[in-house]
């Protein structure tokens, strides 16, 4: 069977908005991501570690370190990084060294609790393309999102929700 280790660092997936007083708030820390698995990952056997707690614009270098710290203490290939848009490709430029697991960065631009969250589509293809990628060996460090897969060689910010390719 399968196997997938989530680390989450707090993301957009498991905030619960207020919006209407422009605040957010966090329910008791249970990342939301083990809420997805469960209804339906029969293939696939998962665990989730904690690695922060921290908006991505609050991430220093000594987070990112411990994220990496964390990729290579864990035995298993896949990993998947839950993780905010703002510093992203901060992190990932951290990360990229990283041989022989694929590791994925994911977010999501509504949380889980909210209509029309992208959340839950977001971690199901980032497991298609964990799958694949394995499967072929294709070792690196990508990002995932609005139905794209990035490499840290070919990726820009464009705006707050959108990242592109520089060339296709």
């Amino acid at each position: 069977m399968k196997k997938v280790t989530f680390l989450t660092c707090w993301w957009t997936i498991d905030k619960d908005y207020w919006v209407w007083k422009w605040i957010y708030d966090v329910e008791p820390w249970n990342p939301i991501v083990g809420n997805i698995l469960d209804k339906n990952l029969a293939n696939w056997k998962y665990e989730i570690i904690e690695v922060l707690r921290k908006d991505s614009l609050d991430m220093n270098d000594e987070d990112r370190k411990k994220v990496k710290e964390e990729i290579l203490e864990i035995s298993n290939d896949k990993v998947i990084i839950t993780h905010w848009t703002d510093t992203m490709i901060e992190t990932w430029k951290v990360l990229e060294n990283i041989k022989n697991k694929v590791v994925i960065l994911v977010w999501a631009a509504r949380p889980y609790s909210m209509k029309d969250s992208d959340a839950e589509f977001n971690i199901w293809y980032t497991l298609g393309v964990l799958d694949i990628l394995s499967k072929n060996e294709q070792y690196w460090v990508y990002i995932t999102m609005n139905w794209e897969v990035f490499d840290i060689d070919n990726v820009e910010k464009w705006d707050d929700w959108v990242f592109r390719k520089i060339k296709e």
